[in-house]
């Protein structure tokens, strides 16, 4: 079934397409999930639907289709959902029109055939009628061993430590994230020497963070690969590609700060060609059942997009069977999830077609959204600058009064709120039906890099 995302602002008698992206479609692969169709009905100020009797409780996640028009001005629109005395808001961009899928997953165990469900809006109008409900039963066994892929330091804190904390699991990250917001420029002179220590401190983090969450050290381990170069290498597969402020090109400057063995800590060229080698090196030893890496298609940052594509050329090389959970933590201009922290998140907006295999939703309770909001905190670039805390500075600018902590300046403050959510969201696949995803994804790359 194709549920087509339309994004039309109606202004007076005069049509205007809003400043987002092209709207995209989500199409399901057959058998992927089960489709059921249920009755909508307009019931005071709130919206009223009955769970259907043919269905039987091993689901594990449910997205209900609706449509929506929600206001441009005012709160932030949320719809909340509520039955069985379980409640979740779902929260939408204003000026939000058309299809949306709400998730229900939050009420499993409280459903079953002729149970009620209310959804009361703020700021948003859903159309009553016919809706489509799409249960997935994942089956997923968490238990075994977990392999979380990161581009950079933090990303695997933001899209699945409510997955990764106290598992079996290993945290491997690609980039030190030697690169990004000059955030330490006021107290280094030098914009390559603060590039280097912003990578080092960053790559620390990425192995020690994950501790709070029950990975030791020996179990998360930093390639040391550069940040913001995936792309550039995937384009010239066997040329060195040098960090982006200096002239280095090996790898090591970074890697001897990991405590683990799971790569040699030597000198290394950075190109395609290592990147991908040193994957199926990782692969080998951690020999995972379940992945975790970023969606090509749903995540817009080029780093994002291009380590799944290196996984996917390292996981070609190997004939072992895995399931691949895919996430996105950069989806429409970062604004994506939506809504306050501790919220549930659904689907994002897409601005292409893409394919999804099965949708699974993953419960984060609060204890663990708690230590997941501290384990965000820990990160270094997600926190405000330490020179606009305490007024550290060189030269005269030291007395100079910060800019407000909570500006939107600190887009990385931002992920404290984007991050800990009543849910994790993950879009499920396997090799054979990844690999047109990346083909997709590079086709349409490819296309818009040619002149």
């Amino acid at each position: 079934m194709i549920f087509r995302t339309i994004l039309v602002i109606v202004v007076g008698a005069a049509t205007l397409h809003s400043q987002e992206p092209d709207a995209g479609t989500f199409t399901f692969r057959e058998g992927g999930g089960r489709l059921l169709s249920v009755m909508l009905e307009a019931a005071n100020d709130t919206i009223a639907m009955t769970w259907p009797d043919a269905v039987d409780s091993g689901w594990d996640t449910a997205l209900l289709g609706v449509r929506v028009v929600a206001d441009f001005q005012g709160a932030a629109p949320f719809i909340e959902i509520a039955s069985g005395g379980k409640s979740d808001r779902q929260y939408l961009r204003p000026g939000e029109t058309g299809p949306r899928w709400l998730n229900l997953s939050f009420l499993r165990g409280a459903m079953s055939g002729g149970t009620g469900l209310s959804l009361r809006t703020q700021g948003v109008r859903i159309t009553a009628g016919n809706a489509p409900l799409r249960l997935f039963a994942n089956g997923l066994d968490l238990s075994r061993r977990l392999l979380v892929l990161a581009p950079h330091p933090d990303d695997a804190e933001i899209a699945a430590y409510g997955v990764y904390a106290h598992r079996n699991a290993t945290i491997v990250t690609i980039t030190s994230g030697n690169a990004g917001p000059r955030s330490y420029e006021t107290v280094f002179d030098d914009v390559a020497a603060m590039y280097h220590f912003k990578g080092r401190i960053r790559l620390i983090d990425s192995i020690t963070v994950p501790w709070l969450g029950g990975i030791p050290p020996e179990r998360a381990f930093n390639m040391g690969y550069f940040d913001a170069r995936l792309a550039e290498m995937y384009g010239k597969p066997t040329a060195v590609v040098p960090e982006m402020y200096g002239p280095n090109t090996d790898i090591g400057a970074y890697l001897k700060y990991n405590l683990g063995s799971l790569l040699p800590k030597r000198s290394r060229a950075s190109t395609w060609a290592n990147l991908v080698d040193d994957l199926e090196t990782v692969l080998k030893k951690v020999n995972p059942a379940v992945i975790l890496a970023p969606h090509p298609q749903l995540d817009s940052h080029a780093d994002h997009q291009f380590a799944t594509v290196a996984l996917n050329e390292a996981l070609s090389r190997r004939r072992r069977r895995v399931t691949l959970l895919l996430y996105t933590n950069h989806a429409d201009r970062n604004r994506y999830p939506y809504g306050p922290a501790g919220t549930v998140m659904s689907l994002p907006p897409v601005a292409q077609d893409v394919q999804l295999d099965r949708v699974y939703s993953h419960p984060v309770p609060a204890d663990l959204q708690r230590e997941k909001l501290f384990a965000l905190e820990a990160m270094h670039d997600l926190r405000p600058s330490p020179a606009r805390i305490y007024q550290l500075e060189i030269g005269a600018d030291r007395s100079n009064v910060p800019e407000n902590l909570g500006s939107s300046a600190f887009g990385g403050v931002n992920y404290l709120r984007r991050g800990p959510r009543s849910n994790e969201l993950f879009f499920v696949y396997d090799q054979a039906t990844v690999t047109p995803i990346i083909e997709a994804f590079l086709a349409d790359w490819k296309a818009r890099a040619t002149p």
